[in-house]
């Protein structure tokens, strides 16, 4: 074993040594490579060196695997005994690829590889040039552009975006064409297309899309459905690049519209194209037809037809009737109207519950097959209204013509509310209640049962009559019963179908005593803030009052006040602390043992304004003494009117008299204080003095004569009557006299018309 190690040791060592010997004269080539990105016309080298190795040495030059024979267009080897350099001298594209230098000697050979890229900025192989397509065709828009590495194409739409290729609406190709399948209007504008690489400069061109619209109608088909005597419209909208022609036709026939005539034609030119409309005054029969728009333009044509159908309302259905009534139901029957040229549709059934709070309208949907209707959920024993609607297409025409009926009754489902039941005496029963809710009446109240019974006994209720009558609230006195004995009590109500359920069973003992009648009340004194009362004995049976309750409120407040009053033999009281010049409302109720009698009369008494009437008694209250001092005062002055108006009577006769006088050429003697008929001119208006004369002067009255006797002739009646005249009136002849024995007309007297 030791032997054999030791020979495997000798060959290994052998071995060893030829390999290294070998290593060392193999070729070994320094890692070598063309410079990065080389773009088109620069000049591109590389030099294969030996970094070791035992000469002489076989240079090799290879492209992407193949070798490069010599001579190589554009190609420089230029070789050296240990050396290799490789040269392009204007690189291309076709240059780009993976160069290989070999080198070889007779003990081996190595091989270094490196990649040779030539770049080359976007070049436009199909530039993008300016398109117009009709609206609605595919088109493609070519943008192809050649470049290393490959370009990419990129399209901006006409608002500076990149295009969205996610949808339907533009797609592009693998070369970057633009691809647009359905061309649309609002797809016209501007559109860019843009290679770039990296290498150089992008490429941008701009282009403009410009769609076409050809005449199109977007609705090809219409019915319009217009009243009789209503105004039509017809109106089409066509798209579409001007100049656009629009012709009518009706039923296929020119359709001509002439100066006055019920047709009228009027077209707006819009955004997108062009609107004709054709008016129809007050159409009829005759107006409804097919009638058709004719539409063209360069790029196209197209129409739109429009069918005008005259209808009208139904007409409102005949023959209302109820068939049958019951007490939540009714049957209503009607004939089948005039359809209005349009098939009825259907019949509307309404119908209300006549209240006196107002109706609530219902409705109920008929088929129009069927001419008759089943009202349900009716309220029994109520008035209710119906009236029938036809409808077709066109509307609801009138209504039919309004029947009124009422629903059988039925028993109230409801007791009468708020039922109290207190003795008055010990022989009777106050009941008071009021009416169930009239929802619940099921038709006309006719009255209310009071039944009543000794409480626990065996036989069946007693009961008493109550007629129905408007009012909000009923009481009822049952008597004469058993004094100091228990009664239970219900109230009912009844119509005509009978009477409604009981209400809760109310039990009251009588008393065993009588209540104390209402004391008679009356007002003593009243001020600013506080009321007197006295009041006189209650009547009580014989049995003795324990004290008053004297309540009282302000007007309008809901709430009363109490004060209770001890039974005294001098029954009096004064609430004080009271609103001045407000009005209060009072009454008394008396108490003895048994209870709380009936109240007395209500009075409605107002306090005095503030500051006046304190502690005076009611006949001294300004409330009652200043109307009585004026009534006294308006006395005395028609008194005192009615004595100067007798005084100036007597004194206009007196004058009549020395009138008569003077005329008969008698004296007249004025006595000193007598008095004058010129007085009666002291109310008139002082005439206008003449110029220089003193305003006293000119006063035409007898005021200016001296208060003394005085005796005149009078030789001509008339001539001195002018001396009692004003001086503007003094020159006028006077009439003549009239003898004394004429009648006086009236009340007319002659200085009466003396001006």
């Amino acid at each position: 074993m030791a032997t054999i190690w030791l020979l495997l040791q000798a060959v290994l060592v052998v071995m060893a040594f030829h390999l290294g010997v070998s290593d060392a004269n193999e070729p070994v080539i320094a890692p070598f490579k063309f410079q990065s990105r080389l773009k088109i016309g620069e000049r591109g080298s590389v030099l294969c060196t030996i970094r070791s190795g035992n000469g002489p040495f076989n240079f090799k030059w290879l492209k992407d695997g193949h070798e490069l024979k010599r001579p190589f267009p554009g190609v420089d080897i230029r070789t050296t005994a240990d050396t290799s350099l490789f040269i392009i001298q204007s690189v291309t594209l076709q240059n780009n690829g993976n160069y290989t230098c070999i080198v070889s000697n007779s003990h081996g050979s190595d091989s270094h590889t490196t990649s040779l890229v030539v770049t080359m900025a976007p070049v436009w192989e199909r530039e993008p040039t300016d398109i117009t397509v009709e609206e609605g065709r595919y088109i493609k828009i070519k943008c192809k552009a050649k470049g290393f590495p490959k370009p990419k194409i990129k399209w901006e739409n006409k608002h500076g975006n990149n295009l969205n290729f996610s949808d339907s609406t533009f797609a592009t190709s693998e070369n970057g064409d633009l691809i647009i399948s359905n061309t649309r209007a609002s797809m016209e504008g501007y559109y860019t297309c843009q290679a770039e690489n990296g290498v150089g400069s992008s490429l941008k061109k701009r282009i403009y899309l410009s769609v076409k619209v050809p005449a199109r109608f977007e609705e090809k088909f219409s019915v319009e459905t217009v009243r009789r005597g209503e105004t039509a419209s017809l109106k089409c909208e066509v798209i579409g690049d001007l100049p656009l022609e629009i012709t009518w036709a009706k039923d296929k026939r020119n359709l001509e519209i002439k100066e006055l005539d019920r047709y009228e034609r009027f077209e707006t030119t819009v955004e997108k194209g062009l609107t004709s409309e054709v008016m129809i005054r007050s159409t009829d029969r005759n107006d409804g037809a097919l009638y058709t728009c004719f539409a063209k333009n360069d790029y196209g044509r197209d129409e739109r037809n429009i069918k005008l159908v005259i209808v009208e309302v139904p007409a409102r259905p005949l023959d209302v009737r109820v068939q049958e009534i019951w007490s939540r139901s009714a049957t209503i029957s009607w004939s089948v109207p005039y359809s209005g040229n349009s098939p009825i549709t259907k019949f509307i059934v309404q119908y209300w519950q006549e209240k006196e709070n107002g109706q609530r309208l219902l409705e109920q949907t008929v088929p129009s097959s069927q001419s008759s209707a089943l009202l349900k959920s009716l309220h029994p024993g109520s008035p209710y209204a119906v009236t029938v609607v036809a409808e077709n297409e066109v509307g609801q025409g009138m209504p039919s013509q309004t029947i009124q009926f009422v629903t059988g009754e039925e028993a109230p489902v409801s007791p009468p509310t708020d039922v109290r039941v207190q003795p008055k005496g010990s022989t009777s029963l106050l009941v008071t209640w009021r009416p169930p809710p009239k929802e619940l009446w099921n038709g006309e109240l006719r009255g209310y049962y009071i039944d009543y019974k000794v409480n626990s006994s065996p036989t069946s209720y007693l009961f008493k009559t109550v007629e129905s009558s408007s009012n909000d609230s009923y009481e009822y006195i049952l008597s004469p019963l058993m004094k100091a004995t228990r009664y239970s009590v219900v109230v009912k109500a009844y119509n005509s179908a009978g009477a409604g359920p009981s209400s809760e069973e109310i039990t009251v003992k009588t008393l065993e005593g009588d209540l104390p009648l209402p004391p008679p009340v009356e007002l003593v004194s009243n001020s600013d803030s506080a009321i007197s009362l006295k009041w006189g004995k209650s009547p009580s049976h014989n049995v003795p009052v324990t004290g008053y309750t004297l309540h009282y409120k302000k007007k309008n407040s809901e709430e009363w006040n109490y004060v209770h009053v001890v039974a005294s033999d001098n029954n009096m009281y004064t609430i004080k602390d009271l609103e001045s010049g407000a009005t209060y409302q009072l009454y008394l109720t008396a108490v003895n043992q048994f209870g709380r009698g009936n109240p007395s009369d209500y009075l409605s008494i107002t306090t005095n304004p503030k500051g006046i009437g304190i502690g005076l008694p009611f006949y001294l209250n300004l409330a009652i003494v200043v109307p009585v001092t004026a009534s006294v005062v308006a006395f005395v002055v028609v008194l005192i009117v009615i004595v100067i108006f007798v005084k100036k009577t007597k004194a206009r006769k007196a004058l009549e008299r020395d009138l008569t006088t003077m005329q008969s050429g008698k004296v007249v003697t004025y006595a000193s204080g007598s008095q004058r008929y010129i007085d009666m001119e002291k109310a008139r208006r002082v005439s206008n003095p003449e110029p220089g004369t003193p305003a006293a002067a000119s006063i035409a009255s007898y005021a200016s004569i001296p208060s003394r006797d005085l005796e005149l002739r009078v030789d001509d009646p008339r001539q001195e009557l002018k001396s009692f005249l004003p001086p503007q009136m003094r020159d006028r002849p006077l009439p003549h006299p009239k003898p004394p024995s004429l009648k006086k007309r009236g009340d007319s007297h002659l200085y009466d018309r003396a001006d």
